[in-house]
């Protein structure tokens, strides 16, 4: 059985809009938010096995800042000093799942050890590489003089297609609509079966009133997204969201 862990690895100030569809003045999609981001420490103590579940950004504030949203990294840190607070050093981890490949998922794969696997569905590679336009800002495919960060680390890449067991207890399952090729995590701990459903949920109220991100590049697919979810809630899994200060206070470790 597996034990998760959330791990908070930065803040970022953003507008409601962009994490809960909203429309009308009165929902003031402008609000300004503060939202963490999560990365997650999968430990299996009876195999000795540590993964985590995407990385959070890097350490560049300044720039993350400028291309994206204000980065705050007083209430949160990088995803190396996190696993420090763990007891953990970089070394001890064996793999890397990404929920998908945005800077604010994926781009501190690079602080870690080259060496480690790093499991991505084929199609979220594959649409990152040539996106739409309007998602190219969050793989920074078009920043001039740079090969994006989720190329440097292609050698690093072991692809799934669709729904793939990992290891025991832990799988992966395809919930595209806020990006192509987005994955959950599906967890069995001995507290339970969890969901690491990346941004297809962003906060809580996205499950709680089924209302798709800000931020999607397929709505039907959303939807039937958020079909398999239900699927697996009604089976008895707890759907964990990527950017809801929520799961620490609700579940601060799981198993």
């Amino acid at each position: 059985m597996w034990k998760i862990t959330p791990l908070h690895v930065g803040s970022v100030t953003t507008i409601a809009g962009g994490l809960i569809m909203k429309h009308g003045a009165k929902s003031n999609p402008g609000e300004l938010v503060q939202v963490p981001h999560i990365a997650w420490l999968l430990e299996d103590a009876s195999r000795n096995r540590r993964i985590l579940v995407d990385t959070g950004s890097d350490n560049n504030n300044e720039r993350n800042s400028r291309l994206h949203n204000p980065v705050d990294r007083s209430k949160g840190k990088h995803i190396v000093k996190a696993l420090e607070d763990k007891g953990l050093q970089p070394g001890d981890i064996d793999a890397i799942i990404v929920t998908h490949l945005h800077w604010d998922h994926a781009q501190a794969v690079l602080d870690l050890p080259s060496t480690l696997p790093v499991i991505c569905q084929k199609s979220e590679l594959l649409f990152a590489v040539a996106p739409y336009p309007t998602d190219a800002k969050h793989y920074e495919t078009a920043v001039k003089d740079q090969v994006p960060y989720f190329l440097q680390c292609y050698h690093q890449y072991e692809l799934v297609e669709g729904e793939e067991v990992i290891e025991p207890g832990l799988s992966v399952v395809p919930l595209p609509g806020h990006s192509c090729g987005s994955q959950g995590v599906i967890v069995d701990t001995k507290d339970g079966r969890f969901v690491i459903a990346g941004d297809l949920i962003n906060i809580r109220q996205n499950w709680e009133k089924r209302t798709p991100g800000g931020i999607y590049n397929d709505i039907k697919a959303y939807f039937e997204s958020f079909a398999r979810l239900d699927k697996l809630e009604k089976e008895g899994a707890v759907i964990l969201p990527a950017h809801d200060f929520w799961v620490f206070e609700n579940y601060p470790v799981m198993g």
